[in-house]
């Protein structure tokens, strides 16, 4: 396990190597990630045409063994200040996913399920390796509208009507965008528990949660939607869900909502519920900080060594913010430099058993 003071940070696009000042890592469940980084080169006229918009490779090392990988491609590419042996530079990373953002369409897909139409969709702008992990069978649609919504806008809309969320797997020969439709298929870290250990200062032993701070927030217990479909006019297609765990204090608050965006009652229902499980994902969370690089979103943990034993079991991340900084052999800026490397993150966790959506 890593102590702070073997870690250390690269990056690279295509052939071109940066020394890694520090950077900013946002990731979540359902969300594309951001990496942010401020750099240095010792090339004071990087050819911005053979950065931007091109693969990029981040990775968190101890010692000489590789803990965490970051794929992307380069959205923003800034050059900065030139001293007097290295430039700084500053980057910007994110999944090809995020290029969806930049592309929008008029269009109807016809007797498509919508993990089919997301199939087509991402072999357009050829995001590939993609991965589809799904349990549930999903239904035909007779028509599905894209209405001048972006590519992106359009692919989340549809999954989160579906119940499906994102993730991404980054391995060292690249990252597979994964959908799914069930949080505990999607597996547990590898390397065994993350332990609790808030004891502050030095150079701790092994890498763990330093703060854990749990929390329970009212929100909505009933999901009721209806819809109207002219070949049953009769019938009102009205579903409800109820919460599965509402907290102890919880009451019957009931959502309602019309259109519910469905034509069939297997869809109703499945709508309704993944619907109330959206609304709920805030219900029961735990934010922590820590230092365990293993931490990713989606994939659970076993937390040892809290005093609360009620709290020692499985975690899922939903969203992690990492920050790094190591320290540059600039000389013009030697004196305010900082030295040694730092990691850690503040991450949002909900209880394992929970089935999250966005």
């Amino acid at each position: 396990m890593p102590r702070q003071s073997d870690l250390r940070f690269t990056f690279s696009v295509g052939e071109t190597e940066f020394d890694v000042i520090e950077f900013t890592l946002d990731e979540g469940l359902s969300e594309s990630y951001q990496l942010a980084l401020e750099l240095a080169s010792r090339d004071p006229a990087i050819d911005f045409a053979k950065i931007l918009d091109a693969p990029a490779h981040f990775i968190l090392w101890h010692g000489e063994q590789p803990v965490r990988h970051v794929h992307g491609q380069v959205s923003r590419f800034e050059q900065g200040t030139t001293g007097f042996r290295r430039t700084r530079y500053r980057a910007l990373v994110e999944p090809p996913l995020a290029r969806l953002e930049l592309c929008a369409d008029w269009r109807i897909f016809q007797q498509k399920t919508v993990p089919e139409i997301l199939n087509l969709l991402l072999a357009e702008h050829g995001i590939a390796p993609y991965q589809q992990n799904l349990t549930e069978d999903h239904l035909t649609r007779e028509y599905c509208v894209q209405a001048g919504d972006t590519d992106l806008d359009f692919l989340l809309r549809l999954a989160a009507e579906e119940g499906l969320f994102y993730r991404f797997d980054h391995r060292p020969d690249g990252c597979t965008l994964i959908h799914g439709d069930r949080l505990y298929i999607q597996g547990a870290i590898a390397g065994g528990p993350v332990p609790y250990n808030p004891t502050p200062g030095g150079n701790r032993p092994e890498p763990a949660l330093r703060t854990f701070t749990y929390a329970e927030h009212v929100r909505t217990t009933r999901q009721t939607q209806r819809d109207y479909t002219f070949r049953y006019p009769q019938h009102d297609q009205q579903h409800s869900a109820v919460a599965e765990r509402p907290t102890a204090a919880e009451q019957d608050y009931e959502h309602y909502a019309y259109p519910g965006r469905y034509k069939q009652g297997e869809s109703g229902e499945a709508f309704t519920r993944d619907r109330l499980r959206g609304l709920r994902s805030e219900a029961q969370t735990a934010t922590v900080e820590g230092d365990d690089p293993r931490l990713v979103p989606g994939l659970a943990f076993d937390l040892i060594g809290h005093p609360r034993q009620d709290w020692n079991h499985g975690w899922r991340p939903v969203h992690i913010r990492h920050e790094g900084r190591q320290h540059t052999s600039q000389a013009e800026e030697s004196a305010g430099a900082q030295s040694g490397t730092h990691y850690q993150y503040t991450a949002q966790l909900v209880p394992d058993r929970i089935e999250w959506r966005p």
